[in-house]
Parts: structure tokens; sequence; C-alpha cells
């Protein structure tokens, strides 16, 4: 296994703990974690969730803000209500002004939005109005200027539409730096579900359903990136039998209603976007390999070359890895939260 971007030190604490286990070892300072999500688009949005809530109930992650860019009247409600749900109502969020359409699949976040109690009130809470909810950009600049230096972890799980409008991002009041410059001062690093490498390499969703920003994007983020790509998340299978039997300890819980309307049960998911959340909790259980330079070409492919002074490295399992990363994943999402009314 190629040497991660975590420090060598932190990533050993993260292995002796165990993905979704709340260990007495000493923990080391909590990710600061910028998300943005196509929440709706897919049910593993929701679930990647959980796992940063739960990593935020052991102090491994700070949530600072959360962006959305899913052209959808509730997608961003839902998020509301999961950081509500969870113990998290105060974190910032924004919603793109210029979202890319995709109506592909069912919109799960209007079920569960729509969903009532006996008496008539919403079944699950929320937290903000809509005049709280921000432009992604501006809040994205406000949060990583506040931050120091080379501190900020980027997650994308999503179209690249609002990072590449970041980059692009002139100076401000909020930041005499332009959005490239902030980026590279602010970020370590951008772990991203993007792009596909397999023997049958295909134009993967996240891509092409805007090139050019993800084009941008590895052009022009001036920081290491580690590419989840879609593969991966193919032979980690989320069990939709998990979703019937392991979570009676819930009466109502945001995911499980999500999954079960995203779909006609029982059925499995690939587990996409959250094998980039597992990989800044444990790099430890994937295999990366050597650095190298990705790009997009204008069919949506993504290309990977090889190079000593490459920031960009993308992902891959051995089968041992995947039996551990699977085991992870359900063993965390079936675990109560911490914060919230069960």
């Amino acid at each position: 296994m190629k040497t991660s971007l975590l420090p060598a030190a932190a990533a050993l604490l993260l292995a002796g703990t165990g993905c979704g286990s709340r260990s007495a070892a000493p923990a080391p300072e909590p990710i600061r974690l910028i998300v943005e999500t196509d929440m709706g688009n897919d049910i593993d949005d929701a679930l990647a969730f959980d796992l940063i809530y739960k990593a935020m109930d052991d102090g491994r992650v700070d949530l600072l803000a959360i962006g959305n860019h899913k052209l959808s009247p509730t997608a961003t409600d839902y998020i509301d209500i999961l950081n509500t749900w969870y113990g998290y109502p105060d974190i910032p969020l924004a919603q793109s002004p210029t979202p890319v359409l995709n109506d592909h699949a069912p919109d799960y976040t209007a079920a569960v939005c729509a969903m009532t109690r006996e008496d008539g009130s919403p079944a699950f809470a929320r937290s903000k109005t809509p005049e709280q909810i921000e432009d992604p950009v501006t809040l994205y600049r406000r949060t990583l200027a506040a931050q120091p230096d080379r501190s900020v972890t980027v997650l994308s799980l999503g179209f690249a539409t609002e990072l590449a409008k970041l980059l692009d991002s002139p100076a401000d009041d909020i930041s005499p730096l332009t959005g490239r410059e902030l980026v590279a001062r602010k970020v370590k690093a951008l772990s991203i579900m993007a792009g596909s490498y397999g023997e049958k390499q295909r134009a993967e969703f996240n891509v092409v359903n805007d090139i050019p920003a993800m084009r941008k994007l590895f052009a022009e983020w001036d920081t290491p990136i580690v590419q989840n790509p879609f593969e991966l998340g193919k032979q980690v299978m989320y069990p939709g039998a998990a979703i019937e039997n392991d979570f009676g300890w819930a009466k109502l819980h945001p995911v499980v209603e999500g999954y079960k309307n995203y779909h006609k049960m029982p059925y499995d998911r690939a587990s996409w976007d959250l094998l980039s959340v597992v990989y800044l909790l444990h790099p430890e259980y994937f295999t990366e390999s050597e650095p190298g330079t990705a790009a997009v070409d204008d069919k949506g492919f993504t290309n990977f070359s090889p190079g000593p002074d490459g920031r960009h490295r993308w992902l891959t399992a051995t089968p041992e890895q995947l039996t551990r990363l699977r085991d992870c994943i359900v063993r965390t999402t079936t675990r109560a939260p911490k914060h919230t009314e069960l």
C-alpha cells in the first residue's frame, strides 16, 4: 500500500480504533471537513453522512460546512433533517443557485420530508429557515478564510459544479485571496468520489453531469486529490438486510426511510460515497495508486498519468480490505448515534 495523505501517526491511531467503535485511545485532532454533495441523486450520500455524524460523535471530525447542488425542492431540507436528527443542527448549510439538472432517479428526499406523525406534525424536525441557507461559494470562502493554513479537508460526493466556481471566485471582503489561492493555502487534501479506471472504463456519473467543472477541478485544485473511482464502490455493497433488521433501536430514522423510498425493498446498493468518507478515517483499509495526474476528457472519461511529481492518487482494495470495508460500514451505520432522541 502506498503512503497515504494522512500523517503516519494519525493513521496508526485510527487503525487501532476500529471503524465505528468508540475507543479510549488518544484521538488525533479532528478532521476539519467541508462536504459538497448531490444529496438525493443516490442513497449513498445519505449513508455517507451517517458515517460523518458518527465520526463527529467520536470526536474524529469537525464538520465545518455542507453544500448541496442537487436540483430538488427538498434535498437541502433533507440535509437539514439529518443535521437536526443526528444532533448537529448548527452546521452551516448551502444550496447551489445553479444546480445541475438531473432527474434520473426517484428523489427519496421528497418522501422523507413529507412524512408526518399520527397527529399530522412533521415526522422529522428541521432547524434552518430558508433565509439561513447560504450560497455555497460564499460559505466555502468564509469557512476556509477562518481556518489555519493547510488544515481543511474537502470531501466531494457529487458533481464539481460549486467547487469549480470556488476556484474561479475573485478576492472579496471575505478574503484578499482568489478562490484558487484560498484553496491552495487552506486546504490539505480533497477526497472525491469520481471517475472510472476499470477494464471497461466509463464516463462516470459525477464527472459526466458537469464535465467542464470536473475538468477544472482536476487541473486547477492545487492540493493532493485522492480519487475513489466507480469500480471500487461496486465491490462493497451495502446490504438491504441491514436496513430491514438492524435499526430496531430507532422508531423513525431519516436514512432508513430514505433507503426504503429510493428503490423497492429489499435491495443492496453500492457504497460509492461511503468509501470516500472511510478513506479519511481509515486510509489503511485501502490500496493507493502511485502518484500521478488525473485529467478529464471532453466525453467525461478520467485518464491517469503516473508521475512522481503528481498530486493525484486513486484507490483500490484487496479482497481482505473489501471485507474490512463492508464490515466497517455496516457496523458504523447500524450503531445508534449519540445525540438524537430515539
